[in-house]
């Protein structure tokens, strides 16, 4: 199995962007052209620094949920980015350094795709870069080895590999209403809550309650007796009540069992007592920030994807709007807040 770790000493004059979680496949959508845009804007930026290192910190190529797709097809499918990664590496003092994640993780197995990502990106590929500035250390890492349902297995896949290419299709073939973009959400704990909301504000309202009040006022005009009414009032409130306490129920058993939040942060917490360093950079989670923990900054790079947010809904039910996410963390010693985190979000309209 493939594991390399990169350790270069920085200094203060060196200034790096950490950019995670793009997911690029083919075709080249609207939306993955809007990413690349952004990305290559980026990445001219970074030019501009006499020593500069650009790391994709993994799921750059979604090669789960597109596992026909091969390295190459991807990368010579996004022409600009190629352009402006080659660009800024023709500079001395650049570096580009590419993390593997778990959705690129063939990356960890197939040295002959190692060695497109090394020829048409001139990056070295690694799962973990390991950053010296004086005293001080930066590890940064994908992150989904710290994460139970997608640390890489002995042997078979891990959890959710299996669910990206196994269930997930099942899903969307035979439920499409209630599952389709559940993939964007980024808060693991609200998936459940993503499928209750399809269905409350996609059926539910637009089939089920319109029948209730038909019924109701064709009894009540047919029988001249408003109690058909008063059922049906009762019908939809406890109704909408079921629904409200369903969706606490499945978020507090969501948040026990499939992970992420506080438990993946304190895995991370545990793995800061074993490898010793004082900043952890990571992508995966999609949810980006930087943040003080006990011995060590934790920061996340965010991602450069569609995401989908919950906005609470009329009925007291999130709904789920789609944006397109474009973040990044830098890391520049010059300054006297090291590591920052950017982020820019785009509302998409259907």
């Amino acid at each position: 199995m493939f594991d390399k770790t990169i350790d270069l000493k920085i200094t203060t004059n060196q200034k790096l962007l950490v950019v995670s979680d793009i997911h690029l496949q083919l075709p080249l959508t609207s939306e993955l052209s809007i990413i690349q845009q952004s990305l290559v804007g980026r990445i001219n930026d970074l030019a501009t620094h006499k020593q500069a290192i650009l790391v994709l910190n993994g799921d750059v190529l979604e090669l789960w949920a597109q596992s026909d797709q091969s390295v190459e097809d991807i990368i010579d499918g996004y022409t600009d980015l190629r352009v402006a990664i080659l660009n800024f590496n023709k500079k001395p003092g650049h570096h580009v350094i590419y993390t593997v994640g778990n959705h690129d993780d063939v990356l960890a197995v197939s040295a002959s795709d190692r060695a497109v990502v090394a020829s048409h990106w001139q990056a070295e590929v690694c799962n973990t870069l390991s950053l010296t500035i004086g005293r001080r250390t930066i590890r940064i890492e994908h992150g989904h080895e710290n994460d139970r349902y997608t640390k890489t297995p002995s042997a078979g896949s891990s959890h959710g590999k299996k669910l990206v290419q196994n269930t997930m299709p099942m899903l969307l073939e035979r439920i499409p209403i209630l599952v389709g973009g559940i993939g964007d959400v980024v808060d693991r704990s609200l998936l459940p809550s993503f499928v209750l909301s399809n269905l409350l504000y996609k059926l539910v309202v637009p089939f089920s309650i319109p029948i209730v009040l038909l019924w109701a006022g064709y009894q009540t005009a047919l029988r001249y007796d408003t109690r058909y009414a008063m059922a049906a009032a009762l019908v939809l409130v406890l109704g909408w009540a079921a629904f409200i306490v369903l969706n606490i129920l499945v978020r507090l058993v969501a948040r026990q069992t499939l992970g992420g939040g506080k438990k993946y942060m304190r895995s991370l917490d545990k793995y800061q007592k074993e490898a010793k360093f004082d900043a952890l950079v990571l992508g995966h989670t999609h949810d980006g920030r930087v943040e003080k923990r006990s011995g060590y900054t934790y920061a996340n790079s965010g991602c450069n994807d569609i995401i989908a947010l919950p906005r609470t809904g009329w009925l007291g039910i999130p709904r789920f709007r789609r944006y397109i996410q474009m973040s990044e963390i830098t890391i520049d010693y010059s300054k006297k807040d090291p590591i920052k985190y950017h982020q820019q979000i785009i509302t998409l309209v259907k």
